[in-house]
């Protein structure tokens, strides 16, 4: 007698997400082209077009600049209700900017809905050019430069005050003749002190404001007699077989004086050092390694100088020794 067999099949159906209860007036907050407030804060409205009740989760914001919220945040059928956001703009801001907000109901399966807030940033006061960098200068040197600032939205220029976040930067303000929203800014540096890098800044008010409306970034760096293109060493060795080798040069900063250099030692016994003239004056140092360490080392190169300002140089160096 023939065998039958029979197969049972038992299949599950995945639920269909279900379309949101949430029906928005618009998803997207457009402010078009504005001056950067320090909060870009609008308002999202909405209906509960569903069968029943609903409550909201916390909105989700696609960055920490954002933060929103709604009300209420549990909705009968047919009730509406908004969303509140806020977003918090740096001094810096310029440009497109783009953010996301989601929203979604409390309820097993619902989709949510992504909200977009977008804004094209325009600086109400715009400077040409938009940072000053002086490059390196000797030592009592001073270096002058001059910037344009310019009202964007055509009105008056109201920027009354300079100040310097340093003393070695002097800022003097001058109206543009037959423009009343165009000023230029004469800025003077001094070149004192040990050598170092200087990160500062000018900022601007106007006549009755405590707080600066615009900023003007400030970049140069102090040099001695010696200028070192590298200031410290960094080398992450990834190949232990082959990790190559790395350099840096030292140069007088006055052309017409000539650098000589002797003592070139390195504190680190695996580092070998060697020193080669350059054309028109100073020397590259080539740094080798007699083998890796077996872990990340850190010391310091050294030599001894003819300059009486710098008679000895040190650079840090660290070997960052990564896993193979």
């Amino acid at each position: 007698m023939p065998r039958i067999l029979v197969f049972l099949v038992t299949t599950s159906l995945l639920a269909a997400p279900k379309p949101s209860s949430l029906r928005f007036d618009s998803t997207v907050f457009d402010f078009g082209a504005t001056n950067p407030p320090p909060v870009l804060t609008g308002t999202f409205t909405f209906q509960n077009v569903g069968s029943s009740a609903v409550t909201l989760r916390r909105p989700v914001t696609s960055c920490g600049c954002a933060v929103a919220d709604v009300k209420p945040e549990r909705l009968q059928p047919g009730e509406r209700g908004e969303l509140v956001f806020n977003i918090h703009l740096s001094g810096s801001s310029r440009g497109l900017i783009q953010k996301q907000i989601y929203v979604q109901a409390d309820s097993p399966g619902e989709t949510g809905v992504t909200l977009t807030v977008t804004a094209h940033l325009v600086p109400l006061y715009e400077m040409e050019p938009p940072q000053l960098n002086f490059g390196d200068l000797r030592r009592g040197m001073v270096s002058n430069a001059t910037v344009r600032v310019r009202r964007t939205d055509g009105k008056p220029l109201d920027v009354g005050v300079a100040v310097p976040s340093h003393p070695q930067i002097s800022a003097r303000l001058e109206p543009v003749p037959q423009s009343n929203h165009t000023a230029l800014v004469h800025v003077a540096l001094q070149a004192e002190g040990e050598p170092r890098w200087l990160y500062e800044r000018v900022g601007f008010r106007t006549a009755l404001a405590t707080q600066e409306v615009a900023v003007l970034p400030i970049y140069a760096r102090i040099v001695g007699d010696i200028v070192l293109n590298r200031e410290e060493i960094y080398w992450a060795i990834a190949n232990r077989a082959a990790p190559g080798t790395r350099s840096f040069r030292v140069k007088p900063s006055d052309p017409a004086r000539t650098l000589e250099i002797k003592n070139l030692v390195c504190t680190l016994p695996e580092v070998v050092l060697k020193s080669e003239p350059l054309p028109g004056g100073g020397y590259e140092i080539a740094i080798e390694l007699r083998r890796v360490p077996s872990q990340t080392a850190r010391g310091t190169i050294s030599f001894e100088t003819n300059m009486p300002s710098q008679p000895k140089v040190t650079v840090p160096i660290t070997l960052q020794v990564l896993k193979f």
